[in-house]
């Protein structure tokens, strides 16, 4: 009974805790989204930042389309503008399934990435379809369809390429040339390389520059790999210049982290140096272990907003473990390294649909295998063993060898005929333009010379018509100064006309006089009061008011007529405030502004 009363407490608890955390979001995102002081896209970007880092998918498929989507349609009013913001809203709820989703987050996950491929392609906005090819190749790249990848990869490309967007554009080639790694193929990486470095002549961003160091890093890495099996021995000057890379970016990173892309883990420039050093400088582990912790410092520091379930964050940390484990071995303590491959163990059996870590799944198996034979557990190093030939069997199948060098060789070939395509209309263009060119020079000479035998005929024609009007005008300004003199006197009778029409217009003072003899004697004021003021209003020369009125320098309004006639007869502030049913202080301002009117001139002496 007891237990049970712990186990609804418990419950009751979590739902307390989840109920809250939705409310928390729910009130932080209006609070973001109803701040008119920020511009619109910076309250979406807020906003989407908000749900992708706190919300859980449910919460985010919810309150992007229920309080974000509703904000967009209201802030952007073409329908081009609204998809594209719905394909990013789409992007951030399959982001969200991907990183705290159940056990459809897969099938969730690309749902929600295809919908905003599907709609970014109907917005026309070439930025955010290319973006979505990107997430959708980084998806397909976890999940092993390394064809369908690169298919995603180099149409992101080429809308980069349209766009100008070199550094996207080998963002893109860093994650092809990262595949090439995996199989080992030192001839699709050198390809590569070569098309960084023409987008590194566009581009001068360092972010560029950090991507093609890290591939040129690993390009060194697999021909050191491929001359120590060969010859047993490493050549000291690749390894200098993988050092020498490493080196850049780290360098890249301390002093210039805030040009480079913070969605990037720019933690793996010290893991990196950390690898390097255990590869090619093992004893130095009192050099290992800093480099180590560099990287996960930086990786907190830059990424605080992300949790430790983050699949970017736990990638990085499995990295770290390994080579912690390795060197920890190295240095003889076993139990340790078990620790830190353990870990690193943990993470991928969290990722493990991820199939882009089945080196390190190799690297973890291995080891766990060495470490239960040793230990005399033959039945766990079987399992290990089983698991070996598995992911071995995975990370070279042949396919997916054939596939990355089918699509690289495809868009490398597209892309050739497309330059040659390009210069053929260009030489065409320009022999048009030559043709073209000489024709309107042609036109042009002979236009001028008609133009200027048309030039003389006209001027000659239009001195004689000059002379003929300069005698007729002045025939004519006699007549003219008679007619203006006429005018003028017109002008001044209507004028006049016009004033005394506006003086019959605004005699509205009786009329208003009699409003307030009867507002005032049906009103909560005294007897005594009442009697005088409709005493007073009775004597009132309306004459004397109406002249007055034309002497502001702005309209008077009925309104201001019903105040000016209420002073004028002095009437008490209180019983005019009770008169009107408003405050004494208004009284005060009315006063001052109809004073206003009339500038300096003292025509109501009771105004001032």
């Amino acid at each position: 009974m007891k237990s049970k009363r712990i186990k609804v407490c418990l419950l009751c608890l979590f739902v307390s805790l989840s109920v809250y955390g939705q409310v928390a979001v729910t009130d932080s995102l209006q609070t973001i989204l109803q701040n008119d002081t920020v511009q619109a896209e910076t309250r979406f970007i807020n906003a989407y930042n908000l749900l992708f880092q706190q919300s859980s998918p449910e919460e985010a498929e919810s309150l992007g389309m229920n309080l974000l989507y509703p904000f967009v349609r209201d802030h952007w009013k073409t329908e081009s503008e609204q998809l594209s913001h719905l394909s990013r809203i789409y992007l951030m709820i399959g982001g969200c399934h991907r990183e705290r989703g159940g056990g459809d987050r897969n099938e969730k996950e690309r749902l929600f990435f295809e919908k905003a491929l599907d709609t970014a392609r109907k917005s026309g906005d070439h930025a955010v379809y290319a973006r979505c090819c990107t997430f959708l190749a980084y998806m397909e790249m976890k999940r092993g369809d390394v064809k369908q990848a690169h298919q995603y990869l180099y149409q992101g490309i080429e809308y980069y390429d349209k766009m100008g967007m070199y550094v996207k554009s080998s963002e893109m080639l860093y994650v092809v040339a990262g595949n090439f790694f995996e199989i080992k193929d030192t001839g699709g990486m050198k390809r590569v390389l070569r098309q960084m470095e023409e987008y590194l002549g566009k581009d001068t961003s360092k972010q560029s520059l950090y991507q093609y160091n890290v591939i040129r890093k690993s390009y060194f890495e697999i021909l050191l790999e491929k001359e120590e099996k060969e010859k047993g021995t490493l050549n000291p000057q690749r390894v200098d210049s993988v050092m020498l890379l490493i080196r850049d970016n780290i360098e890249l990173v301390d002093h210039f982290l805030d040009e480079l892309d913070p969605n990037w883990m720019h933690g793996y420039a010290y893991y990196y140096l950390a690898k390097a050093l255990y590869n090619y400088y093992p004893e130095q582990t009192d050099s290992i272990f800093p480099c180590l912790d560099k990287a996960l410092a930086l990786m907190e520091k830059e990424h605080h907003s992300r949790t430790n379930e983050a699949s970017s964050v736990m990638e990085l940390r499995i990295h770290i473990s390994q080579i912690r484990s390795k060197t920890l071995t190295h240095e003889g303590k076993m139990q340790e390294s078990y620790q830190a491959m353990n870990e690193s163990l943990q993470l991928l059996d969290r990722l493990k649909d991820y199939q882009n870590l089945n080196e390190q799944r190799n690297v973890a198996h291995t080891f766990m295998a060495d470490y239960y034979e040793k230990n005399g557990r033959p039945t766990e190093a079987l399992k290990f063993q089983k698991l070996l030939r598995e992911s071995e069997s995975k990370r070279y199948e042949t396919e997916k060898v054939q596939a990355i060098n089918d699509m690289s060789a495809k868009y490398e070939t597209e892309k050739k005929e497309a330059q040659i395509h390009t210069l053929i209309r260009e030489y065409e263009t320009a022999r048009h333009i030559s043709w073209l060119t000489a024709g309107l020079i042609l036109i042009l000479l002979i236009a001028l010379l008609l133009f200027i035998r048309f030039y003389k005929l006209r001027k000659k024609n239009l001195e004689q018509s000059v002379y003929e009007s300069a005698l007729l005008a002045e025939l004519k300004q006699h007549e003219l100064e008679q007619t203006l003199q006429e005018a003028e006197q017109l002008r001044l009778q209507y004028s006049e006309m016009e004033l005394r029409a506006d003086l019959y217009k605004q005699k509205p003072t009786k009329a208003m006089i009699g409003k307030l003899t009867e507002w005032i004697s049906k009103s909560l004021m005294d007897k005594a009061k009442k009697d005088a003021c409709i005493r007073k209003l009775s004597t009132l020369d309306i004459d004397m008011l109406e002249q007055g009125y034309l002497t502001a320098d702005e309209k008077i309004t009925s309104m201001d007529m019903k105040y000016i006639i209420c002073f004028s007869i002095d009437m008490d502030v209180k019983d005019i405030s009770l008169l009107f049913n408003v405050e004494p202080a208004s009284i005060r301002t009315v006063r001052y502004r109809i004073k206003k009117k009339f500038g300096e001139k003292n025509t109501f002496k009771f105004l001032i």
